[in-house]
């Protein structure tokens, strides 16, 4: 027997139920509609970016708990699976330092190279690529591969729609669409996922 491949087996199922994908789509979608939302309603881009955080780690904490751990259960990964994760966090961190500095590094003009846009889309895009990438590599997680390449692709209709639509509904356009892709997909985990793993007659006789 196994035991590094039932382990692995058992890491893996925890993403089937697209839980996510659902939480990183709407992230996702929310790069596109928080601009909107600001023109349409005053709310700032950060708060309702910060709103709609908080709403998907509550729908996805919920959801883990009282969906997930009720069908599959829980289990107690090994030490290695623990460090694989510590180095998810770890590259998570870096990411987020380095997208902070290169924001600011445009923001703030330092040179012609970096005050143009399209060095700034450049960067994001490879580094959302290498970002998602790593993760998909280290949580066994294939289907980061894709949405690494859907962000990127995000930020490069972005880039090409600005000159038509503007600066909000460019947003919209790039991130919404690709949001909107990521949120379905999860959605199809999810129903096949209620449908696989159902309710036993015990857990629903005990509550």
């Amino acid at each position: 027997m196994n035991l590094k491949s039932i382990e692995k087996k058992a890491w893996t199922s925890y993403f089937q139920d697209g839980l996510f994908d659902i939480f990183l789509g709407l992230i996702t979608l929310n790069f596109g509609i928080a601009p909107l939302i600001e023109e349409i309603t005053g709310i700032t881009y950060l708060i309702s970016y910060c709103i709609m955080l908080i709403v998907g780690f509550i729908l996805f904490y919920l959801g883990k708990k009282y969906i997930t751990a009720t069908r599959i259960g829980r289990a107690k990964f090994s030490e290695e699976r623990k460090t694989r994760n510590r180095k998810t966090t770890l590259v998570l961190t870096i990411s987020v330092i380095f997208g902070c500095i290169i924001f600011l590094i445009t923001a703030t003009n330092l040179s012609p190279i970096t005050s143009n846009i399209h060095f700034g889309a450049a960067v994001f895009g490879t580094n959302a690529i290498i970002v998602f990438s790593l993760m998909a590599y280290l949580l066994d997680f294939n289907r980061l591969y894709l949405y690494g390449w859907f962000f990127a692709a995000s930020i490069v209709f972005v880039e090409l729609s600005r000159a038509y639509v503007g600066t909000t509904y460019d947003n919209v356009i790039g991130f919404g669409t690709f949001g909107v892709i990521i949120i379905i997909i999860g959605l199809v985990y999810f129903i096949r996922f209620f449908h696989r793993y159902p309710l036993n007659s015990e857990v629903l006789s005990n509550g």
